[in-house]
């Protein structure tokens, strides 16, 4: 299940679990709300480069065949970021750093 939220100006981004939309209420001072519509402002994020973006929702639907998808809110100046799992590391081979003689 998706959740959106809101900033204090009202543009909209999407969480994925109940955690993240609490996190952003309670923490941050977001609010709930309902999936933007027509020019309503909307969070976005671009599926190859990672760049970030807010559009009015009727633009950021012409903008997805261009990669720009909605997206979680942006990272806040200041907060901790929110601690991902740590990436499982690979087990080393034993001769990886092994030199002949």
């Amino acid at each position: 299940m998706k959740y959106w939220i809101a900033d204090h100006q009202g543009a909209k981004a999407v969480v994925d679990t109940a955690a993240d939309r609490d996190y952003w209420v309670a923490v941050q001072g977001w609010s709930e709300t309902t999936e933007p519509t027509g020019l309503e402002f909307q969070h976005v994020q671009h599926a190859e480069h990672g760049g970030r973006g807010v559009l009015a929702h009727d633009a950021a639907v012409l903008h997805e065949e261009l990669g720009w998808r909605p997206s979680d809110p942006p990272p806040v100046p200041g907060s901790p970021e929110r601690a991902a799992p740590p990436a499982k590391s690979s087990p080393k081979s034993a001769t990886s750093g092994d030199k002949k003689e």
